[in-house]
């Protein structure tokens, strides 16, 4: 049976690349006169091919002439757009920087890494074929916009990276690497809620920005509706309360998933009926909105502020090493009351900590209670703040879907008690 040559597959991944990366090219110039493209679809097949063979040749005696016809093809490319800009009287360096690309993942596929090759192709294509809604977003975009962007960055890119991975502080409680992917979380949830606030909200109307602005803080969208129920107690703007608690539930169950996991099942055991009880009423209040004809004011988010996620850091990091400290003088299971009274303040420290804290440190029971104690009173704080702002004959309805959460919860947790 006649063997495969080595260098086959990497070829034919090379020339596989030129061919996609081109023929993204040519269906974005499909409308250019035939001679008028510096590089087509079969280009690009071409300069795939070369950067292999290029590759190929350079762990040989041919080293230097591989470099050198690489380095005459980029010369002839840059010069062949630079003419064609000249022509066209139009500044773009997408073409040539996309063909000096499909080069170089041609090398990298003949070389054998064929997943880096691959997956850089699909993410280069990707980008060439997202030009218009691109353009769009930054046409769309303001200035709150981009420096939120920079913000997360700055979080994710900058801080990240130079925190050190190990247990550090008293009772080695405190593992800053650990502690900051808490704050990368929080911060990448509330942008992906700011921005999608930002561009439907409008255009969908308040109950799609009640769902997204939940994200961020489903207190300041209570708190916004509230004040619209004050003026005019309409069924929509509940709805918009109902559709914002019940995001903020499954926002919980999802934050203990990524960030503490060991807990989760217990957690979804004490929210889970909550939750279903709070999807219900939150899908009937918004029917009888859609019935009426009626939508709530859309809210008008703020970017989420990086010293915001530095203080929430900081509350984590003094949260868990109380939790510590008071787990070495008092003795198990006292930790979950620090715990429960941090989450009181902000529901996300207390998953936070329960993530932070290290293993064994209290038992699964306890840290699941500590979480759904401080959601049941963040839900109460809601229904006592919409209920004093706009009074129980315009918030009746709202205030039985978040009441009944908190039932529910309650519930559970006597269930697991007594168990």
């Amino acid at each position: 049976m006649p063997v495969m040559p080595d260098f086959l597959p990497g070829m034919a991944l090379a020339t596989a690349i030129g061919l996609l990366i081109g023929f993204e090219r040519g269906w974005q110039l499909r409308g250019e006169a035939a001679g008028q493209r510096v590089a087509g679809v079969r280009t690009f097949a071409m300069l795939g091919l070369l950067g292999g063979l290029a590759a190929l040749a350079a762990s040989g005696p041919l080293r230097w002439i591989a470099l050198l016809t690489l380095g005459a093809a980029a010369a002839a490319l840059l010069i062949g757009h630079a003419l064609d800009m000249r022509q066209d009287r139009t500044v773009s360096a997408t073409g040539a920087i996309a063909a000096l690309a499909t080069m170089l993942l041609g090398s990298l596929a003949a070389a054998g890494h064929h997943a880096l090759a691959s997956a850089a192709a699909a993410a280069l294509v990707a980008l060439l074929s997202a030009r218009k809604q691109l353009h769009s977003l930054l046409r769309h975009s303001s200035e709150a916009d981009v420096k939120a962007l920079v913000r997360l960055a700055l979080v994710v890119f900058l801080v990240l990276p130079l925190l050190p991975d190990a247990a550090l502080g008293p009772y080695g409680s405190l593992n800053p690497r650990r502690l900051w992917v808490v704050v990368v979380v929080i911060s990448s949830i509330s942008f992906a809620g700011y921005i999608l606030t930002r561009w439907l909200g409008d255009k969908w109307g308040g109950l799609v920005a009640a769902s997204v602005g939940a994200l961020v803080s489903s207190t300041a969208v209570t708190l916004a509706f509230a004040h619209e129920l004050r003026r005019e107690g309409s069924i929509a703007s509940q709805a918009g309360i109902a559709i914002a608690s019940a995001v903020m539930l499954a926002r919980v169950i999802v934050l203990v998933m990524l960030l503490a996991p060991l807990v989760a099942w217990d957690v979804v055991l004490l929210i889970g009926p909550a939750l279903l009880l709070a999807i219900a009423a939150a899908l009937t209040l918004a029917w009888a909105a859609v019935a009426a004809q009626r939508a709530p004011t859309a809210i008008d988010p703020r970017p989420p502020s990086l010293v915001t996620a530095l203080l929430f850091a900081s509350l984590v990091a003094l949260v868990s090493l109380a939790a510590a400290w008071l787990e070495q003088r008092a003795g198990s299971g006292s930790g979950a009351l620090v715990i429960v009274l941090g989450g009181m303040i902000d529901v996300d420290s207390a998953i936070a900590a329960i993530g932070a804290l290290p293993p064994a440190s209290i038992s699964i029971r306890l840290a699941a209670l500590a979480i759904a104690a401080p959601v049941a009173f963040n839900t109460l704080l809601k229904l006592g703040m919409m209920l004093a702002i706009a009074g129980w004959n315009n918030t009746r309805w709202a205030a039985f879907a978040l009441a009944l959460p908190v039932l529910a919860i309650a519930g559970s947790a006597a269930v697991l008690l007594a168990g």
